[in-house]
């Protein structure tokens, strides 16, 4: 059975269930003895009297009675409520009136000796309400209870979670989360959120290490590679063909950057110095490059510029971020784009990247974001990392990014940027 509700609910509720049943049965207990020995006491009381009482009635004297007792021989003018009784015990009412009745026969003749158990009634109904009120006080006296002692039983859970919640936990020098509690059932989960904790540190640690490391060294080759195509075009001795391919070389070694750029940003959590652009000043440096890609695949590449401003100054990104998103998303669709074409619609308020290729099924746009998830079709392109890197930049940045239908065929991304 699963339970949603919080755990001082359930706490609580189990602790006023357990005094309610048990103060039930109690009650119950108490309420059923009274009747047994309340019987046991008048049969053994009117079995005490009936021997005098038929006596003195032989011997043609009145019988002795007590208040409110009567006593009746043979058949004729008997209150209704005794007719038809065995011989026996019994208790009877009459209207407002409560009546304990002894019936014997002797020699075929029936004899009753009947007491008026009225105050015995109000004394019992009395005691039966107090009984029932004891009951609900012992319920709400449970509650009350119940809730003060689940205060200071889940009073070291909220702590520790509140400890676990705060992200200064991650810290290297922050210190254990268990020397605070003693070695019981919480302690020892502050011990498995020490663990837990400390594997996360070694392994923010290393990835942190792994990437400054990463970004260093490869601004080296990369700025050997930039001043060397540079030097090259600035002797002025190259074909066209050269200088086509030594800045093919040199954009490439830009992208390489920004791409360095934009994974030390996602792996520190916090802003970098980065370049700022337009997102139609993004798009128009890369366009070039988009479209020899698309051509080399025999398909088109169209760009829609929505983003008029009417006066306003467009409003800046950085680039190695958004480059990298529209790069992924352009590169995505080109490669699976067999016929038709690729279109780019720029908009104040974002982009799209819309293709007519064969489409993302429903079952695989849950998982498409997923690092290295490649689709049902198994495609052996890439790592599946692009999409994974795309929402990861557009979280960062508190972008929106999503995919749809393009209608006859094919699927849009599209992404949209915070007010």
């Amino acid at each position: 059975m699963e339970f949603k509700s919080p755990l001082t609910q359930r706490i609580i509720f189990s602790f006023v269930v357990l005094t309610a049943v048990v103060s039930g049965l109690f009650s119950f207990g108490i309420m059923a003895a009274i009747d047994i020995v309340e019987e046991d006491l008048v049969t053994a009381e009117l079995n005490r009297k009936f021997p005098d009482i038929l006596g003195d009635y032989e011997q043609g004297q009145i019988p002795n009675l007590d208040l409110g007792t009567q006593f009746y021989s043979g058949t004729e003018d008997l209150p209704y409520y005794l007719r038809d009784l065995e011989p026996g015990f019994y208790e009877v009412e009459d209207k407002e009136t409560a009546f304990h009745v002894m019936i014997k026969k002797e020699q075929e003749r029936p004899f009753y000796l009947v007491q008026e158990q009225t105050t015995v009634r109000r004394h019992e109904n009395l005691l039966e309400l107090t009984v029932i009120a004891g009951f609900f006080l012992s319920i709400a006296a449970s509650l009350i209870l119940g809730i003060m002692m689940v205060r200071k039983i889940i009073a070291p859970v909220q702590r520790l979670t509140h400890q676990v919640h705060n992200r200064e936990q991650l810290l290297l020098d922050a210190p254990p989360l268990s020397i605070e509690y003693t070695n019981d059932e919480v302690g020892r989960l502050a011990q498995a959120f020490d663990r837990t904790i400390s594997m996360l540190q070694e392994s923010l640690l290393r990835e942190s290490l792994f990437t400054s490391d990463v970004s260093h060294e490869l601004r080296t080759p990369l700025m050997v590679i930039k001043s060397s195509c540079d030097l090259l075009v600035a002797k002025d001795q190259l074909d066209s063909y050269s200088r086509q391919r030594i800045d093919t070389i040199s954009k490439a070694a830009n992208e390489i950057q920004e791409l360095v750029d934009a994974f030390l940003t996602l792996a520190r959590g916090k802003d970098t110095e980065q370049e700022n652009a337009s997102l139609t000043n993004i798009v128009n440096r890369n366009l070039t490059g988009w479209q020899q890609q698309a051509a080399a695949k025999g398909i088109t590449f169209t760009v829609k510029d929505e983003t008029r401003s009417n006066g306003e100054q467009a409003k800046l990104f950085p680039v190695p971020m958004l480059r990298t998103v529209i790069n992924n998303l352009v590169r995505n669709a080109i490669y699976h784009t067999v016929e038709g074409g690729i279109t780019l619609v720029a908009r104040p308020t974002g982009f799209t990247v819309c293709d007519t290729g064969p489409g993302i099924s429903k079952t695989d746009r849950e998982s498409i974001f997923k690092p290295f998830y490649r689709g049902e079709s198994g495609s052996q392109h890439g790592l599946g990392l692009g999409l994974s890197l795309v929402q990861r930049i557009c979280q960062k940045e508190q972008w929106a990014v999503s995919v749809s239908d393009n209608h006859p065929n094919g699927c849009c991304f599209k992404v949209s940027f915070k007010k």
